[in-house]
C-alpha cells in the first residue's frame, strides 16, 4: 500500500510540474506579446508608470513560478521542503503585489496589514537563516 501512495505521490508530483512549467511558458509568451506592445507605446511616448509597473509585476510572476517549480523540483528529488525558498517566494509575491497595485486604492488598514505582512516574511526568513536550518524533511513534521 506504501509504495502504491509513494507512486501516486510522484505522479502527482510531475503532473504539477508540468502543469506549472505550461502555465510559466503562457505567462512568459503573453509577457513578450506586452512587452513588444509596450515597446511601441514606449517609442511614441504613450506609455505610463501604470504600464511600466504592470510589466514588472508580470516579470515577478514568471520569477515566482519558475522558483515554484524548483521547489517542487527538489522536493520530488529528495523530499525536502526549503523553507527559504517558500518564504522568498513569498515576499517576491507580495513585492509584487507592492509594485503591480496602485496603493492609493486601498485604505490605510490594507496598507498597514501589507506592511505587517511583509515585517513577518522578512522576519521568518531572517529566523531561518539565524536558526541555520533552511530545509525541512517530510519526516521532520
Amino acid at each position: 500500500m506504501l509504495k502504491w501512495l509513494e507512486k501516486f505521490e510522484t505522479s502527482i508530483n510531475w503532473l504539477v510540474l508540468l502543469m506549472m512549467a505550461l502555465l510559466v511558458v503562457m505567462l512568459t509568451l503573453s509577457f513578450a506579446i506586452d512587452l513588444t506592445r509596450n515597446v511601441s507605446a514606449f517609442l511614441t511616448g504613450a506609455i505610463g508608470n501604470e504600464q511600466i509597473f504592470q510589466i514588472f509585476g508580470d516579470l515577478l510572476l514568471i520569477l515566482i513560478g519558475l522558483e515554484l517549480i524548483h521547489t517542487v523540483k527538489v522536493y520530488q528529488q529528495d523530499h525536502t521542503v526549503h523553507v527559504d525558498v517558500i518564504l522568498s517566494v513569498a515576499l517576491v509575491a507580495v513585492a509584487r503585489k507592492v509594485i503591480a497595485v496602485n496603493l492609493k486604492e486601498y485604505p490605510a488598514d490594507q496598507i498597514i496589514g501589507l506592511a505587517v505582512l511583509i515585517i513577518a516574511l522578512a522576519g521568518g526568513y531572517w529566523l531561518v537563516f539565524h536558526r541555520g536550518t533552511a530545509t525541512m524533511r517530510r519526516d521532520d513534521h
